[in-house]
């Protein structure tokens, strides 16, 4: 098995387990209508989280490529993968007291959320440059915007005082992450 190989079945693992998170959690808001009503900004963000996530694996068939592998490269890699899976425990918790509405425990929790959603617009960079020059170039001006604009979302997301605002922010990122998605329409080449 080639490096890899080796790689994309760990990555496969973390990125599982973050999107049952996020289908599990999603789920208990169908199963629990009443006791999950209202819950719009919890439930907007795992959307931009399980799409995030399903992204990753798509974008890291680009390290086939890679031929010069290194312990740091892989343990970022595998970093990159841990910090969807983060975001998803934030978002769904392993155990909640039954008092304790959900939303808020993640709107008092929001930095952690957002300090790894602004995070991971770096190590979107850096994971772009493993992939090479030509790579980063084939990604176009706009690329370097989106991570900006990534960076921006988070910083208004966490920002935000009202549930709101958090969702307004997780909408706006999902409608231009979708867009984004669209318009690249880029295959396995």
């Amino acid at each position: 098995m080639d490096a890899y190989g080796h790689l994309r079945i760990l990555v496969s693992l973390i990125l599982g387990l973050a999107i049952t998170r996020v289908l599990s959690g999603l789920s208990r808001r169908i199963q629990f209508p009443t006791r999950t009503e209202g819950m719009f900004a919890q439930i907007t963000w795992a959307f931009v989280i399980l799409l995030g996530a399903v992204h990753f694996w798509w974008w890291e068939f680009g390290l086939r490529r890679v031929i010069d592998w290194h312990f740091g490269t892989y343990v970022f890699i595998l970093s990159y993968a841990s910090l969807h899976f983060l975001m998803a425990t934030l978002l769904f918790p392993d155990a909640l007291p039954e008092h304790v509405e959900s939303e808020s425990f993640f709107m008092r929790r929001r930095r952690w959320f957002y300090g790894l959603f602004a995070l991971s617009f770096v190590f979107d960079l850096f994971d772009t440059l493993i992939k090479g020059q030509a790579h980063l170039q084939g990604l176009g001006h706009e690329y370097l915007l989106r991570l900006s604009f990534g960076m921006i979302i988070a910083v208004a997301a966490l920002r935000a005082r009202t549930l709101r605002g958090v969702t307004l922010s997780g909408l706006i990122w999902l409608v231009y992450d979708l867009s984004w998605i669209a318009r690249r329409q880029y295959g396995l080449d």
